[in-house]
């Protein structure tokens, strides 16, 4: 679990955000909405690490040092693919791994069926279309079971065919303890909890 405590963020002097409590429940799914510089990047950015100029905790419920060091706390999809254009689906897919198990091998397989890439795999990346490469990245973050996926600006992902695609992967992740939070300008579907931003204040929904 992850808890975010009287938290806040300030640019310049302006507030851009302000929240007293906000948790990321294990296996659970978190739309985050906002307006645009509505905050919504900088806090995804800030639980990832990349954004260090905020006020108050972000807190990690632990559990064994052992079961830590198996699995990355967070990975960040945002709205531009970091891909290796000229290399294959598989490569990328497969870049974060040593050595592949054959229930991973099988996993990639089954997810990149259901994104419609299966028979894609010796294709080069920069050849693909925009919601393809981002599939990519969700397949290659969701294999890797880490304790946060943090999709920022979701909402431009995907169609809501190809959505529903996407929610059909993450729920391998969500089944194995990951939680998931997309940030969006407007309310998705298929969510299990909802915050949103108004007046520079989060209120859960």
């Amino acid at each position: 679990m992850l808890k975010l405590e009287n938290f806040s963020i300030c640019l310049k002097e302006d507030k851009i955000v302000d929240l007293d409590m906000m948790i990321l429940e294990a296996g659970k799914k978190i739309n985050l909405i906002s307006d645009n510089n509505g905050g919504k990047s900088l806090i995804l950015k800030a639980i990832h690490g990349d954004f260090k100029k905020f006020e108050g905790n972000i807190l990690l419920t632990e559990k064994s040092s052992a079961f830590f060091k198996k699995r990355k706390k967070t990975i960040l999809l945002e709205q531009f693919p970091y891909l290796l254009p000229g290399e294959t689906v598989w490569d990328n897919i497969t870049l974060p791994f040593i050595k592949l198990s054959n229930r991973q091998k099988d996993k990639i397989y089954e997810l990149t069926r259901i994104a419609g890439l299966k028979d894609k795999m010796k294709l080069k990346v920069k050849h693909l279309a925009y919601s393809s490469q981002k599939f990519i990245e969700l397949i290659r973050a969701v294999i890797q079971l880490p304790y946060f996926i943090l999709l920022d600006d979701y909402d431009c992902y995907f169609d809501r065919l190809s959505m529903l695609k996407a929610d059909t992967i993450c729920e391998y992740a969500l089944n194995n303890g990951s939680s998931v939070l997309a940030s969006s300008r407007t309310r998705l579907d298929n969510f299990d909890i909802y915050y949103k931003i108004h007046l520079k204040k989060l209120i859960k929904l």
